[in-house]
């Protein structure tokens, strides 16, 4: 493959989302597009999660016509996406319809003009696991249960974060795979974090 076929790839992508007035919805610092030898990766990254299908069409269209030409082009489609809220909603259940040992909290999402909602699983381990951190004595009473739900609120918050900002193939599309599970592993990785 010539060396600057990626180049090429992506000065098509930026003419197509011009021709569709989409060209201010790309982010061009988040954005990637790489010559792999036999083939182009190619990861648009947008702002405003609205836009998303177009834009996955648009793309799909512009496979093609590589593809045609004899490019192969493999891609991701993902938008930026901010926590705005996280609320508990419940027991969690399973597909039988049967209570799990688990609470779904439900997380609100926005990119640009659309909203989504996310559901995070957190099992009653990793409720657990909040409570007796190492870092601190098993909480006890009211005041201190009512300070540990805030800090699982913070840890599902922080958790939907971090998944939210990885690109690439390791990227999480909350609209297309809405839910997550949050476990003791993950609460004891996050804890490590720094914010």
């Amino acid at each position: 493959m010539l060396l600057n076929e990626a180049t090429r790839v992506q000065d098509m992508l930026v003419e197509k989302l011009r021709e569709l007035n989409l060209e201010s919805v790309l982010r061009q610092d988040k954005s990637q597009c790489l010559d792999m030898g036999d083939s182009v990766f190619l990861e648009v990254v947008l702002s405003d999660g609205a836009e998303l299908e177009r834009v996955e069409t648009m793309v799909a269209e512009l496979k093609e016509a590589l593809g045609a030409r004899g490019t192969r082009v493999d891609s991701i489609v993902r938008a930026i996406w901010e926590v705005v809220d996280v609320q508990s909603h419940g027991a969690a259940y399973g597909k039988d319809g049967a209570p799990r040992a688990a609470e779904e909290f439900y997380v609100s999402l926005r990119s640009g003009a659309r909203m989504h909602t996310a559901v995070v699983e957190t099992t009653w381990g990793t409720m657990d696991a909040v409570r007796r951190r190492p870092d601190r004595q098993v909480a006890t009473g009211k005041a201190e249960e009512k300070r540990v739900r805030e800090e699982l609120v913070a840890m599902i918050r922080k958790f939907v974060e971090y998944e939210l900002r990885q690109g690439g193939l390791g990227y999480w599309d909350p609209v297309k795979h809405p839910r997550r599970e949050l476990n003791e592993a993950a609460i004891l990785f996050l804890s490590g974090q720094r914010n």
